[in-house]
């Protein structure tokens, strides 16, 4: 029992680091932005049409503010393009290999979201309404970034959002 007591006094004593040697990575993860630096969306036209597709190649930037490099497993976001009059989702997209962001630095993870006629259908009219006719909207990105350290995973949210004037 006297041992007990005298490990719970230490614990109080030099802090919560011994329980959780993760917290200063899980505090320096939530300092982390994202931002989404550029969307391409290129139409993929085939024949039959049917065979047409559309793909989005966009990137993300991470900075990290924080003194520690951090490592990432990967990520899973929600692309959608949000107009005046209406909001649509684009896709899902995600990053199964990780990549590192190094402390005081940022990185750039670059994704792609391919969509088939089918997908295309529910979207076609925002997106020419952005591409061709160049009309005001934003990209948005939602999602969260799956950290790790020391072995130990947890999970970041990822918002971002870029107006296709930029």
């Amino acid at each position: 029992m006297r041992h007990f007591l005298t490990l719970a006094g230490l614990l109080l004593m030099c802090g919560c680091g011994i329980v959780d040697p993760v917290a200063a990575y899980r505090e320096a993860a939530q300092q982390l932005h994202f931002s989404l630096e550029r969307v391409e969306p290129k139409v993929e036209l085939a024949f039959p049409l049917d065979q047409s597709r559309i793909r989005f190649r966009f990137d993300v930037g991470v900075g990290n503010d924080s003194n520690l490099r951090l490592h990432a497993r990967g990520l899973n976001c929600k692309l959608s393009l949000h107009s005046a009059d209406q909001v649509s989702s684009i896709g899902d997209v995600g990053l199964p290999g990780g990549f590192d962001v190094a402390a005081k630095g940022k990185a750039t993870v670059p994704l792609e979201l391919a969509l088939t006629y089918r997908d295309l259908q529910a979207v076609w009219r925002p997106i020419m309404d952005v591409v061709q006719h160049h009309k005001a909207a934003s990209w948005k990105l939602d999602g969260t970034a799956n950290l790790e350290a020391m072995g130990i995973g947890f999970d970041v949210p990822i918002h971002s959002t870029k107006n296709t004037n930029q």
